[in-house]
């Protein structure tokens, strides 16, 4: 591995209307996809409702082995909306105050006092009302926008819920981190190999080359996604671009062993997607397993 440092990032969902069935939630897998391009290790993704005490202690427990934690949603106006403020609990140093920068951004792009008043208009503050102190950030990666990302200790960064929003931002956000966390040296490659045999049929191959990759990286990772009534399977193979010789020596290997065939990750991505729709006469197609 060279020099530079593995960084590792945590996602946080905040919502009970994702845990309800309300709404499908989309920012883990664009930060899933945001993260691999950037080289950067995703630990976990947690999904927490609207409940103070749940975040403030999934947050504690995710900065001591985390170096970036995003969270998404609960920014709102409302009752509910709770991240700001149990997200400055998660440290002894960080209070909450009314962002003037905000507010001035907030008057210039849909001036809230022409349109509110009152109790209205302080909880439309609320949005603006961010972590304060030496040891937080405040950004506005949209020159067209009033939201801000605010941060704490360099470390978890607040965005909101609305997916077009978050994904806005934190593609935005991409200078900042890599001169933060210096991230231009790390680079993820991986190569994907479709397969008829089924996961029981190739286990103990697929475990011999993890085997034998776990000594040059543990971070070199050997998998199967199952593509249930499709007829094959997909196996992956990831790593650093550092190790890109070692990844192409497995892909071959399991190409040669499998009976295999590499494709794109657009094909990957695609082929994820489909849905098996209806039953053939003997129903639905399996795939080849000898187990």
């Amino acid at each position: 591995m060279s020099s530079s440092k593995i960084v590792k990032a945590a996602c946080v969902i905040i919502g009970d209307e994702v845990l309800n069935g309300k709404i499908t939630d989309t920012n883990s897998k664009f930060f899933s996809k945001y993260c691999y391009e950037l080289g950067i290790k995703l630990t976990e993704i947690c999904i927490i409702g609207d409940e103070p005490e749940h975040l403030i202690s999934t947050c504690k427990r995710l900065a001591i082995t985390n170096d970036l934690i995003v969270t998404t949603g609960s920014t709102g106006p409302t009752p509910d909306d709770i991240a700001y403020d149990c997200l400055c609990k998660v440290y002894d140093d960080t209070p909450l105050c009314l962002s003037k920068t905000c507010v001035d951004r907030m008057e210039r792009f849909n001036a809230p006092t022409k349109r509110l008043s009152g109790q209205a208009l302080k909880d439309h503050y609320r949005m603006a009302t961010l972590p304060s102190g030496l040891n937080t950030s405040e950004d506005y990666p949209l020159e067209t926008s009033w939201v801000p990302v605010a941060g704490i200790h360099n470390q978890i960064f607040i965005f909101p819920g609305i997916p077009q929003l978050f994904e806005n931002l934190i593609n935005n956000m991409k200078d900042k981190f890599k001169q933060m966390f210096q991230l231009k040296d790390i680079k993820y490659k991986r190569y994907y190999i479709k397969t008829e045999y089924g996961e029981s049929s190739m286990s103990r191959i697929l475990r011999d080359l993890q085997n034998k990759s776990n000594k040059t990286s543990p971070e070199i990772k050997i998998g199967s996604y199952p593509h249930w009534g499709l007829g094959f399977n997909t196996i992956s193979v990831l790593g650093f671009e550092e190790h890109d010789d070692l990844l192409k020596e497995l892909r071959d290997e399991v190409i040669q062993k499998l009976e295999g065939t590499e494709i794109s990750a657009e094909e990957e991505e695609k082929i994820s997607e489909q849905r098996v729709e209806k039953e053939t006469d003997d129903g639905y197609k399996v795939v080849k397993d000898s187990a």
